[in-house]
């Protein structure tokens, strides 16, 4: 091959491998937050309310999740990680609701991703 075939090939594949890792969500991943970070960028946080049902079995204990945010700020998704489901169920829904300022990456805002855990006593 002559060097000139191999430049141009390079060329194309480099303009092939971005958009290629693109596409496959590889690039351009998500931000990773601590929670006390999410938690400080929360601008809109309704607490979750003890679960009349769970507090009169006296179940108690901490409830973990994952919270997708979009580059607005909104949630995007939220993962149960752990806890009881009778907690769990309830502080998924209003995590929901929750309103974040946008999260900022080299300047720009972004997608993220956040802990967020909850302790029921």
């Amino acid at each position: 091959m002559h060097i000139s075939e191999f430049m141009k090939r390079c060329e194309r594949w480099n303009v092939a491998i971005p958009l290629l890792l693109a596409a496959a969500g590889i690039c351009g991943a998500d931000v990773r937050i601590t929670e006390a970070d999410a938690k400080a960028a929360a601008v809109v946080k309704p607490l979750p309310e003890y679960p009349m049902a769970a507090r009169q079995l006296k179940i108690t204990g901490k409830v973990e999740f994952e919270v997708d945010i979009d580059t607005d700020g909104a949630v995007k998704e939220v993962r149960i990680v752990a806890g009881n489901p009778a907690l769990t169920r309830p502080c998924a829904k209003v995590l929901s609701a929750w309103k974040f300022k946008p999260i900022l990456d080299h300047g720009k805002p972004a997608a993220a991703v956040a802990p967020i855990s909850f302790e029921f006593k």
